[in-house]
């Protein structure tokens, strides 16, 4: 863990330990009051109060004292609906809360797991004595950032793993038995790390499957592939551990436990962002686009359960997953909880290495599952209507940092003669490899739609005119020099681009306008080149 996130949480650990003696006061005090008249909306609150602590202490290393009032704060939940507390029902809650009053507030000792050092190198080791097939596979990563290394057999490949761990591997589970497929699985559970698997076959068949389920697998490929959606699955697989920077909302009335989830987080390299005012998630949520929430249940004003409600009843927001965390540990509420739009249930305190992991497995799998819906099922690019959306998204954030954006229209050149004379097939893979290679060559915080046909939108993001022409003229005389191969043909394509930026131009509408200008203008000037606006 680095020195700052430790120094942050060291602080809020010291910060909890300085308050902890006044929330139990808090806490007594609210006893009393109930106790001189009762009200149900004091009890709630009393519960409330109980229910935070239980969470907070736990989480910052006060076991005991936490045990004691998770007690009562099940105790309380359990009469919630009484009109009044009997003298027996009192009797129990003074007795819990004199146990916590005795309890001496001393911490347990808090570890932080050390995640495995991610592998920096984008080396891909390929299992697969096929030379030919390994050939052909390394020619498609030519220009992207990983490195292709073929093994032949699994006892070299084993040994290449363990003395150079890949950052994925990639694995024909023809060439695997089925104690072989299972000694992949078991070396990474006895070295405690996860390298990405992706597995490969021919037939595809049950066997198969099963083979790749045996020996750890993350994808299922059959044989033949399109290599452009076997890049992209590396990019989500490698990039889940070390680039992909998920972004999370916590929504905690604790504002303490809300940056100590944030700090956790953000050690893992997810971007985190924490409210502790439930009220105002709508708003948070258009501006920050995150792509998992993380809710308490019972909060003031609205709970987490009641928020759940409200988001699935949004179309926007009901592909964005909620992961419910509280101290409440019964599995009926809980699952009441999951009916009403809840994907997951977290029970605090919850150790940093099982939150990291929930989050991230939600986060991604909401991702892929987006992806289906969001992108252009031939090229994998954002479709029309959701390139145009992250627009007016990217320009909202533009307008309220003052950040440089560009907007780029390009569109292949002469493609009509190229389906008229080759064929739809070699025009449909014109269209993959240049989709490949903007996804390749652009920024991470960049996006790239297919428009429509033959045309693709591009939006740079924290880019100036001057940089966005310069970068895509790059990528122009890139793309016009590689040869596409067949039989009896070879040929090379070339495509025009029109850029516009944001400044005057204020509305989503004017600046695709004023690229789209741009693009008709590089058309009519002999194309192959980029024209601004």
């Amino acid at each position: 863990m680095d020195n700052n996130t430790q120094d942050k949480l060291q602080a809020l650990m010291t910060a909890y330990a300085d308050k902890l003696p006044g929330k139990i006061q808090e806490l007594q005090l609210a006893w009393q009051d109930l106790q001189t008249k009762y009200d149900k909306e004091k009890l709630m609150e009393f519960h409330r109060e109980a229910h935070t602590l239980c969470g907070s202490a736990g989480t910052y290393g006060y076991i005991e004292l936490s045990q004691v009032v998770r007690e009562l704060s099940n105790y309380l939940r359990d009469h919630l609906d009484s009109r009044e507390l009997t003298a027996e029902q009192s009797e129990v809650i003074s007795l819990l809360m004199q146990q916590i009053e005795s309890i001496p507030l001393i911490q347990n000792k808090l570890t932080f797991f050390k995640s495995e050092d991610v592998a920096t190198t984008k080396l891909i080791y390929l299992l697969n004595p096929d030379h030919d097939f390994a050939k052909e596979l390394a020619a498609h990563f030519v220009g992207t950032e990983y490195e292709l290394h073929q093994l032949t057999n699994l006892a070299d490949f084993m040994a290449a793993v363990q003395n150079n761990p890949p950052a994925a591997m990639i694995v024909d589970v023809e060439y695997l038995g089925e104690n072989e497929a299972s000694l992949l699985y078991e070396w990474q559970k006895k070295h405690d790390i996860v390298i990405p698997l992706l597995c490969t076959a021919t037939n595809g068949d049950i066997s198969d499957r099963l083979c790749a389920v045996r020996a750890g697998g993350s994808v299922f490929m059959r044989k033949p592939f399109d290599v452009f959606y076997l890049i992209k699955m590396l990019d989500q697989l490698i990039g889940s551990a070390a680039e992909e920077a998920f972004r999370i909302l916590i929504v905690d009335d604790s504002p303490s436990l809300g940056e100590y989830y944030s700090l956790i987080l953000q050690k893992e390299g997810m971007v985190a962002r924490t409210i502790s005012n439930s009220l105002q998630t709508l708003d948070l949520i258009a501006e920050f686009q995150p792509d998992l929430l993380l809710l308490d249940v019972y909060m003031p004003n609205c709970t987490g359960i009641e928020l759940a409600a409200i988001l699935r009843q949004e179309p926007l927001y009901t592909h964005i997953p909620i992961i419910f965390l509280s101290s409440e540990d019964d599995k009926l509420k809980q699952l009441a909880a999951l009916n009403l739009g809840g994907d997951d249930f977290l029970t605090k305190p919850i150790l940093p290495q099982h939150l990291v992991a929930a989050v991230r497995s939600r986060a991604k799998r909401a991702g892929i599952l987006s992806s289906y819906m969001l992108r252009d099922s031939l090229t994998g690019l954002l479709n029309h209507s959701n390139i145009l959306y992250q627009l007016e998204i990217e320009l909202i954030r533009a307008r309220r940092y003052d950040y440089p954006l560009s907007f780029a229209m390009i569109d292949i050149d002469n493609f009509k003669t190229i389906n008229d004379q080759y064929g739809h097939m070699i025009g449909d893979r014109v269209l993959k490899k240049l989709s490949e290679m903007l996804i390749t060559h652009l920024s991470k915080s960049d996006y790239v739609g297919r428009y429509g046909g033959e045309e693709f939108a591009v939006i740079l993001t924290n880019t100036s005119l001057t940089a966005a022409k310069r970068h895509l003229d790059d990528l122009r005389k890139h793309f016009s020099q590689m040869h596409f191969r067949g039989e009896n043909y070879d040929f090379t394509v070339s495509f025009s681009v029109g850029v516009a930026s944001f400044g005057d131009i204020l509305s989503a509408q004017d600046l695709i306008k004023a690229a789209d200008q741009a693009l008709y203008k590089a058309k009519h000037e002999g194309r192959n080149r980029v024209v601004t606006s």
